[in-house]
């Protein structure tokens, strides 16, 4: 049971630290929303690199988990593969069960503002899309009108003219 003891430890660490980086990533989505807000594309992208970089460590520790996963159930002899936190925490003492828990519980909580956080700033860019392709139409001249771009500006067809902001006579 020592190694049992060691590897939930090993397991509870990985979490923390994987904790500390879902933090992070909370942070970080909170200050793109007001870079997205503003416009400010050269610093979003510095920001979603960063949060790729963040993405790839939070990888790196989810492998580590997972082996150490796997060394605890190979001791408990149970199958890894459906192994939960909470089938893992019930099978514990309870010092260890309850810092497992607590782990647990701390992760969903920044899931939850990472996933709030994210949502806010995915209807951000997509109101933002919207705007510069209502900008784009706008300045085509085809902003409520159906038809081609390259369509004969002059060409009346049925009774109608199409206007165009750009001086399109050559």
């Amino acid at each position: 049971m020592a190694n049992v003891d060691k590897g939930i430890n090993a397991v509870i660490d990985i979490l923390k630290e994987e904790h500390g980086y879902y933090k992070d990533l909370v942070e970080l989505s909170k200050s793109k929303k007001n870079i997205i807000i503003e416009g400010k594309v050269a610093e979003l992208d510095k920001m979603v690199k960063l949060e790729q970089n963040m993405i790839f460590n939070i990888g790196q520790l989810e492998k580590k988990r997972e082996e150490e996963v796997a060394r605890i159930c190979a001791a408990l002899d149970i199958e890894s593969a459906q192994v939960t936190i909470s089938d893992l925490a019930k099978m514990l003492e309870p010092q260890l069960k309850e810092a497992l828990e607590n782990i647990q519980n701390k992760l969903r909580e920044v899931f939850s503002e990472l996933k709030a956080a994210n949502d806010i700033n995915g209807q951000l860019l997509e109101q933002s899309l919207e705007y510069i392709d209502y900008s784009i139409n706008l300045f085509a001249g085809s902003g409520m009108e159906t038809g081609s771009l390259y369509e004969d500006i002059g060409k009346k067809g049925k009774g109608q003219s199409k206007k165009n902001i750009f001086d399109t006579k050559v």
